[in-house]
């Protein structure tokens, strides 16, 4: 499953419009309000969507799916779904490869191939990536920003690709959860659901609210 191959500090952003002059992906924003970014991965099934979006809308949160091009082509009444639900949507590549070990050219072909897939669907281009396994490199980085897109890491992996218990997932991310934290889960892991809710109901309960990573990164 997902691994992190090239360790990056976290970064700090103002606004989406600033994003040309930032050179590392984005893994939490600097913000005193209590609130976060939970992120979905999603390039395998499709089983449980609409749970995810269910489970969100009970707590009345919001969050970004990064979607795979190649998926979305099969399930584009679920891409619909998610942004019909208030979610957000990015690109997690068109074919799930790993596009540090790609040339310029390749990397840019998958990037514009997910973003059209995305756009024919939505009509909305995605402004936010996220590199397949959180493997970037500098050219990789590069690229993205010729694409006028923002590169979006994460700085608390959920860990449910693992498939430990729901419990140890929501004791996981709590331990470590602060303002203007990115958190990554994967939408097709066994226990996310249990443990998204277990999560929402633990954070809402300190105060944190729970938005995009666009809305995030405003805040900053």
């Amino acid at each position: 499953m997902a691994v992190l191959f090239w360790i990056v500090p976290p970064v700090v952003l103002s606004t989406l419009a600033d994003t040309p002059r930032f050179q590392e992906p984005v893994c939490r924003v600097d913000t005193k309000e209590k609130q976060i970014a939970l992120t979905f991965d999603v390039e395998w099934t499709d089983v449980q969507t609409d749970e995810l979006l269910n489970i969100l809308k009970k707590y009345q949160a919001t969050a970004t799916f990064f979607v795979v091009g190649h998926w979305a082509e099969t399930h584009d009444e679920s891409v619909l779904r998610i942004t019909m639900a208030g979610c957000e949507l990015g690109t997690h590549s068109m074919t799930h490869v790993r596009m540090d070990q790609l040339s310029h050219g390749k990397q840019k072909e998958e990037l514009q191939a997910s973003s059209r897939t995305l756009e024919q669907i939505t009509g909305k281009q995605p402004r936010l990536f996220r590199a397949p396994y959180g493997a970037y490199s500098p050219e990789l980085l590069s690229t993205v920003r010729e694409e006028g897109m923002v590169s979006i890491q994460w700085e608390i992996d959920s860990l449910d690709w693992k498939n430990i218990s729901p419990e140890r997932i929501c004791d996981h991310i709590v331990q470590q959860v602060r303002p203007g934290a990115i958190v990554r889960f994967q939408s097709s892991a066994l226990n996310t659901p249990t443990a998204l809710e277990k999560v929402l109901e633990v954070l809402c309960e300190q105060g944190y609210t729970f938005v995009t990573v666009t809305e995030l990164m405003d805040k900053g």
